[in-house]
């Protein structure tokens, strides 16, 4: 099956997993900062064995996390760190501390991975104001080149869009009944596009609402979603579910539930 859902805890799922057979792992993990009981911290040690092990040579893991969590999960494989991304929020948090420090407009997003992954652009358009219009050769403006050569200066085209900086800026989800912690969906949009393509396989281990499934149903990946909290997994699977049946283009079969 395509889509595989498990309302199992993850290290009895995991082991379970094919060996190479995973292109992008995301894991948004539980911090361990507050007594409900989803948020129990999980060992990054054995996280990783089963990650070495599930993960295709050239895949990618994707951790998402807030100061000081994100220096453990770094300080866990530093060997495979290679950059952090910064998701800028438009709701921020933290207002109870907010006379003796700044609130937290943004989470850490941290990329792990062996070899060289996927990577396809994903250019973001500017305000038409900023760009560069025409193109046209200034024939009177001519430059000495290093060789002592002369050349034309040249006004290219500016078709609107940028390359992606490290700062990548999507609204807050605003949806009453999610999980604490749900990213939006086109941060997960943005991030399974960029490292997979088209019919790879997607792992989200703490799948919480359910957003990384049905991101994969909109861009056609292959997904395995696992949770743990029976309520949680019940909003996934529901949600997941809804996108399929309006994604008349998804091109793999049903989804397959385990207990």
């Amino acid at each position: 099956m395509d889509i595989r859902l498990y309302n199992r805890d993850c290290f009895k799922v995991l082991p379970k997993i094919k060996d190479k057979s995973v292109h992008l792992i995301f894991s948004d993990l539980p911090y361990g900062k507050t007594d409900c009981k989803w948020d129990k911290v999980l060992s990054l040690e054995n996280l990783w064995k089963e990650y070495n092990r599930i993960l295709i040579d050239n895949g990618v893991v994707i951790f998402t996390g807030n100061q000081p969590f994100t220096t453990q999960i770094i300080q866990s494989n530093p060997k495979l760190f290679r950059y952090e991304l910064i998701w800028y929020k438009t709701k921020a948090t933290g207002f109870m501390s907010a006379k003796i420090m700044p609130n937290r407009s943004h989470e850490n997003i941290l990329v792990f991975y062996k070899r060289l992954p996927t990577y396809n652009l994903q250019k973001y358009c500017i305000d038409p104001k900023f760009q560069v219009k025409g193109k046209s050769s200034l024939q009177t403006t001519k430059f000495i080149n290093i060789s002592g050569k002369k050349t034309l200066s040249y006004q290219y085209l500016d078709e609107g869009t940028r390359y992606p900086d490290s700062v990548l800026c999507f609204p807050s989800d605003s949806n009453k009944g999610m999980h604490p912690t749900q990213k939006p969906l086109s941060l997960l949009n943005f991030l399974i596009l960029s490292y997979t393509n088209e019919f790879d396989t997607v792992l989200d281990h703490c799948m919480g609402s359910g957003t990384t499934g049905v991101a994969c149903v909109k861009s056609n990946r292959r997904f395995i979603g696992i949770e743990k909290d029976k309520g949680y997994f019940d909003l996934s699977k529901s949600r997941i579910s809804k996108a399929k049946k309006e994604n008349e283009g998804y091109l793999f079969s049903d989804i397959a539930l385990s207990s």
